[in-house]
Parts: structure tokens; C-alpha cells; sequence
């Protein structure tokens, strides 16, 4: 007697995991946000090409901020930045733009995932994007920072000099900003990477599995 033989379908979990309407909610308000800074250095960036001269204005303003005297950057500056002064001029240009590139697409892409439908379907290439947009926030969080130092600025405190612009200079508010984007990309990149989309999974196959595995014929 032949085996009585079936044929299972083995299929992929294709499940769509949809956000809670809170969370959609969420990732727009972050992606706003992201934008918001990845306009902001990519203007940044070219508002530096289109100065003529920029590599003397960058040199002057090095120079005479208060932290190339005192602070702990002093040493970094006066060693390294100043004898280079046009070398570092120009990668800041290009970290910048580069920077707010980045950021810009990462927004995007996080916004488009807001959409139903083949427009905000799943790819593969989103778990790179999102880890890409992580590290271009910590960088903009860490060269923010870098040039509040150098500038000398404290910590926001009370300050009647200060009752008509921001209360917080804008080079430490672009610090959490800058942390709060990395966080939330982290947070996609681990969410993407460990559910890879269905079209990256080996494909549905028919296998055969025998029903009485152990019943041989006589």
C-alpha cells in the first residue's frame, strides 16, 4: 500500500502589522520634525557654498569664539582645526548638506509608510535607511553640541537679555532634537530589520509531507 501523500502549502507570515492610530500619529509628528532639521542643515550647508568666502569668514569665526581660548575643545582647535582651517571648512560644508540630505530622505521614507496601499508598502531597503537617518541624527546632535561649546554658551537659565529671541540658544535646542530623531530611527531599524518584508523570505512552495510517514507498502 502506497503512502497517502498531502500537499501543504508553506507560506511566509504575510500578516501586516499595523500601527495603532497613536503610534501613525507619532512617526508623523517625528517625521515633521526630522524634516524640519534636515531643511535646516541642508540650507546651512548651501548658505556656506554660496559665501564667497566662507573659508575666511569660518577662520574668523573659529577664532574669535570663546572657546578656542578656554574650554575643553581649546586644545582641539588651536592643535588641529586652525593650522587646517580651509580642510575643515570645507568638510563642514559638505557634512552639512550631506547631513540634512539624510535626513530629509529618512523623513520622507517615514512618511510614506504612513500610507496604505502599494504607496506605503513595506521594501527592503528601509532597515539601511532608517539606520543611516539614526547615525546622521547623532551626528547633528554631536556637531550642534561641538559648536555650542565652542561658542561658549551655558546652560538656559533665566535672562532678561534673552526676552525676545529664543530662551534656549538654537545650537543646544538642535542637540535633543537631533537625539530624539536618532532614538526614533533606532527604534524603526530594529523593528524593520527583525521583520525583514515577505518579498525578502524564500517564496511559497507546495511540500509534499507524507500522511502515514512510518506505514511502508507490503
Amino acid at each position: 500500500m502506497n503512502a497517502k501523500l498531502r500537499t501543504t502549502t508553506i507560506r511566509p507570515d504575510q500578516g501586516s502589522r499595523r500601527l495603532p492610530a497613536s503610534g501613525n500619529t507619532a512617526l508623523a509628528a517625528s517625521a515633521l520634525l526630522q524634516t524640519a532639521l534636515g531643511i535646516e542643515f541642508i540650507l546651512s550647508g548651501l548658505n556656506k557654498f554660496a559665501d564667497p568666502r566662507y573659508v575666511q569668514n569660518f577662520n574668523q569665526f573659529v577664532s574669535s569664539n570663546p572657546g578656542t581660548q578656554t574650554g575643553i575643545l581649546s586644545g582641539l582647535v588651536k592643535g588641529l582645526v586652525l593650522p587646517n582651517v580651509a580642510f575643515f571648512a570645507t568638510v563642514l560644508q559638505f557634512t552639512e548638506l550631506a547631513l540634512g540630505i539624510v535626513l530629509l530622505l529618512g523623513a520622507l521614507e517615514v512618511g510614506r509608510r504612513r500610507f496604505s496601499g502599494r504607496f506605503g508598502r513595506e521594501h527592503g531597503y528601509e532597515a539601511p535607511v532608517a539606520l543611516v537617518s539614526c547615525l546622521a541624527g547623532l551626528a547633528v546632535a554631536g556637531l550642534s553640541l561641538s559648536i555650542a561649546v565652542l561658542m561658549g554658551e551655558q546652560l538656559p537659565t533665566i535672562m532678561p537679555g534673552r526676552a525676545f529671541t529664543t530662551a534656549i540658544p538654537v545650537e543646544l535646542l538642535l542637540v535633543p532634537l537631533g537625539i530624539a530623531v536618532a532614538w526614533m530611527e533606532a527604534g524603526r531599524f530594529l523593528v524593520l530589520y527583525r521583520h525583514r518584508p515577505a518579498s525578502l523570505l524564500p517564496s511559497a512552495r507546495p511540500q509534499v509531507i507524507p500522511v502515514n510517514e512510518g506505514h511502508r507498502a507490503g
